[in-house]
């Protein structure tokens, strides 16, 4: 008696079953099911006051925000080559490390002003992301 059918009956459900595997796989990260892309955030940040020294803005609608993920462009909008980039070493919130809904954040930025009657444009960006997530002008 021999035993080379068992043998062979093996290897084709362990092929079979690496097959299956594999087609699995392929199949849920091409549905999205696997995926390695992060969220943006979602926040409505507007401008709130001016202390003097500090542009204070708040987050008035959406997701919290880690000040970490936050990027911040400043530009006034009749000059396109007046801009500033500011990043989370710029800006302290008073809700922390995250920015939740009803929480400020103070903006310094000691290179850069706008004249009285400009208009100051800001966008800040979700810098994981690499995507928008507010902007605005503020008549200065």
């Amino acid at each position: 008696m021999t035993d080379d059918a068992v043998s062979e009956v093996v290897g084709v459900m362990i092929m079979l079953v690496v097959t299956i595997l594999l087609v699995s796989i392929v199949g849920a990260s091409a549905s999205g099911l696997i995926s390695d892309n992060k969220t943006p955030a979602s926040a409505e940040l507007v401008f709130a006051g001016y202390n003097g020294t500090d542009l204070i803005f708040e987050n008035v609608a959406g997701d919290a925000f880690p000040l970490k993920k936050m990027k911040l462009i400043l530009g006034v909008r009749d000059d396109v080559q007046r801009r500033c980039v500011l990043t989370a070493a710029n800006i302290t919130s008073t809700g922390g490390a995250a920015l939740m809904v009803g929480d400020r954040i103070s903006v310094s930025s000691p290179d850069f002003s706008a004249a009285e009657g400009e208009y100051l444009t800001y966008q800040f960006y979700d810098t994981d992301a690499g995507v928008l997530v507010s902007s605005g002008e503020i008549l200065m």
